[in-house]
């Protein structure tokens, strides 16, 4: 999927110094929040009042029409109403939505509120907190896809990192989200 106003969206959030933005979309039936990176390209989309939500990495100005979780997409199906799963359909309304939005620099409360509802599996640890020299186990890779993307669980593998979370957010928790290799450059990790 290309999406063709992300440029003009990072640069009104350039315009308005916005690291990372905060707005919500209407899709069909449902309200999603949407975090977004510009440093790492990223979005983080949570939908109002389930407990889902999933990530998005550009890869310049294309996204990959896979979303990795199997919940999320059965939802986005149930709020456009439509009989078949079709991420693209999702990414090409966002896309359109891009040039008109209204967003803000996102608060730690509104990143918490996304987080809230990104990972599959209920639990409390969610929140990015640091570094630790060991390598991932299966469940964090689980949760550091939907919370924080597939680049970071390769650059976990690749350092062999894992990323510790906490059950709370700390000032840390949204530089991460907003750039993890500054953080891990500023911080490096514990053991």
């Amino acid at each position: 999927m290309h999406f063709q106003n992300i440029d003009n969206f990072e640069q009104r959030m350039d315009a308005q110094q916005t690291a990372t933005a905060f707005f919500t979309i209407q899709y069909r039936n449902c309200e999603i929040e949407v975090a977004y990176s510009r440093a790492q390209r990223k979005f983080l989309f949570a939908f109002v009042d389930h407990n889902l939500g999933f990530t998005c990495t550009l890869q310049g100005s294309y996204a990959n029409g896979y979303i990795n979780h199997p919940g999320a997409v059965r939802q986005l199906m149930v709020c456009r109403q439509h009989g078949r799963f079709d991420p693209i359909h999702f990414y090409e309304h966002l896309d359109k939505k891009l040039p008109d939005v209204e967003f803000g620099a996102v608060t730690a409360d509104q990143y918490k509120r996304v987080a809230d509802q990104a990972v599959s599996n209920f639990e409390d640890r969610i929140f990015f907190n640091h570094w630790r020299k060991a390598n991932i186990s299966v469940k964090q890779r689980d949760k550091t896809v939907e919370l924080m993307g597939q680049e970071v669980l390769q650059f976990c593998i690749d350092n062999h990192l894992t990323p510790v979370f906490y059950d709370y957010p700390t000032a840390r928790t949204l530089a991460a989200f907003e750039d993890f290799v500054e953080d891990f450059k500023k911080h490096g990790h514990e053991t």
